[in-house]
């Protein structure tokens, strides 16, 4: 559809799809909007920018959508399907999070039934499984920690474990009064070592406490003893942790066997959290934007109104400028646009707008244009911009644009959007203009639509007098020698060399 396949980069669209994707909350999300592509199907078309519709209007007009927690559900429901595994205590509290996100949203729409038609389609009827839910509430408290009480065992393991530590903490808070008492002790209180307790012993009294050593100082002054009778209580405590691991393992493979039966549940679950969040993020741009749905033409037309690049209106925003608006039309009778006027004029500016412009719409994204703004959908759009010389191929420049309008001549027809930058340089004006003449002349038979910009006075001509061309210069002040950004249709304009090559004090 997209030829060639830079024009893309070349419009502006790689940047804009960038720019959405920073509104997203998820990495899924963010895949989705890297995935954006024109799409040609009038309907799927038309569905994606209703979708993108209603969000902003909840956006803007509505209560705050519950997004608090969007974690990605995918990776949970893959491992848990898996026979023998388990889900960690984490991963069940993402999913807890998850899900409570899920059914809040979900909540949301039921609340809200027919007022978001469009964006309801997302949801293909999910239900709410609270039993989900409630299984892993039985398990983790609120902090996602597995609960003492998960089962019997694990509550009477824990409450061993307590007993026997505060049992190894007492007699050893006895053996180091004593060893105090003796005077063996070093400077400092008790400090663990190897993931035990100890008590710091002066080196020349190492021997006159029986334990094991489990560290020394740099200075090797001090020796760090763990006392004999606590280290038999230590173990103690360190076998019931063990079997407090295991009966954790057992409650945690329990719990993930009775989630696996809702795994495809689970990641219809997420599938409809990524999509809202693609769809969020596309609204949150068009804000940005002050982005409007255009009305979608079965004609193979487009009718912009107070449009403006979307790249160049968000920097005016911060710059706080001002964007001159593009007024546009496109349809049977002028279906193609020979734009002219002085450099710097805004001729490539517009030219891009439209083509920008058109891929939005095709791919689902609102446009910055006033809501009756029309827009046709094109099955093509070909695209000759900026310089594509290829040392791999040996093309220069200009073989590079011949090589693009053989490709345009060839395979063009009424369905197909052309959008051509300084149609005809890149060579000597006195061949370049006549071969783009020829090239305009088939476009034009095969009815193609499109704006292309030129200074060729002989394109401007044929123009003139050709039914299906019509001339459109980008307005120029005489007085200030300074352009003024408008689209004038109807007649072409100068290119203001002399004028401006005077202004700027270039000596004849």
């Amino acid at each position: 559809m997209i030829y060639p396949q830079n024009a893309i980069d070349k419009l502006g669209f790689t940047e804009i799809r960038e720019l959405i994707k920073e509104k997203c909350l998820s990495e899924a999300g963010r895949t989705m909007v890297e995935k954006i592509q024109p799409q040609i199907k009038v309907d799927q078309i038309d569905r994606f920018l209703r979708q993108t519709h209603e969000f902003k209007q909840l956006l803007m007009h509505d209560e705050p959508l519950p997004v608090d927690h969007i974690y990605p559900i995918k990776p949970l429901a893959d491992k848990a399907k898996l026979e023998g595994t388990f889900l960690a205590e984490d991963e069940l509290y993402r999913m807890l999070l998850a899900l409570r996100t899920v059914f809040n949203i979900i909540r949301y729409f039921n609340d809200r039934e027919g007022q978001y038609a469009n964006l309801e389609l997302l949801f293909e009827h999910l239900p709410i499984e609270k039993s989900i839910i409630r299984s892993i509430e039985r398990v983790l408290d609120e902090r996602g920690k597995l609960k003492n009480n998960a089962s019997r065992l694990l509550e009477a393991i824990t409450q061993e474990i307590a007993k026997s530590e505060q049992e190894a903490r007492k007699r050893l808070d006895i053996v180091y009064r004593q060893a105090q008492a003796s005077g063996w002790t070093a400077d400092g209180n008790l400090t663990i070592r190897d993931g035990r307790l100890c008590i710091p012993i002066l080196a020349e009294n190492k021997r006159k406490l029986k334990g094991l050593i489990h560290d020394e100082s740099a200075t090797g002054q001090t020796a760090y003893i763990e006392p004999e009778e606590v280290f038999h209580l230590n173990n103690r405590v360190r076998d019931l942790e063990f079997d407090r691991r295991r009966e954790v393992i057992r409650i945690l493979t329990e719990l993930t066997t009775e989630i696996r039966p809702h795994v495809p549940l689970l990641l219809s679950y997420h599938g409809l959290i990524t999509k809202l969040d693609f769809v969020r993020a596309k609204a949150l741009f068009a804000i940005d934007l002050q982005a409007n749905m255009p009305l979608i033409d079965k004609e193979a037309s487009i009718n912009l109104v107070n449009a403006r690049h979307p790249i160049l209106y968000l920097n005016s925003l911060r710059e706080k400028s001002h964007v001159v608006p593009l007024n546009i039309k496109i349809d049977a009778t002028d279906r193609v646009i020979l734009v002219s006027g002085p450099n710097a004029g805004g001729k490539s500016v517009c030219m891009k707008t439209v083509g920008l412009l058109q891929l939005m719409v095709q791919s689902g994204l609102l446009i910055p244009a006033d809501e009756n703004s029309s827009v046709g959908i094109f099955k093509q759009i070909f695209a000759d911009i900026g310089d594509d010389q290829s040392i791999e191929s040996d093309l220069s420049t200009y073989s590079a644009h011949l090589s693009k309008m053989k490709h345009f001549t060839t395979f063009a027809n009424a369905r197909t959007l052309v959008v051509i930058d300084e149609f005809g340089t890149g060579t000597d004006p006195q061949f370049g203009g006549p071969i783009a003449e020829a090239v305009l002349e088939q476009l034009n038979k095969k009815q193609v639509r499109g704006v292309i910009t030129t200074h060729y006075s002989n394109l401007k001509l044929f123009a003139s007098h050709t039914k299906g061309l019509e001339n459109a210069s980008m307005l120029f002040d005489n007085q200030k020698m300074q352009p003024l950004y408008i689209l004038q249709i109807g007649k072409p304009g100068s290119s203001y060399a002399f004028e401006i090559a005077q202004k700027i004090g270039l000596s004849n």
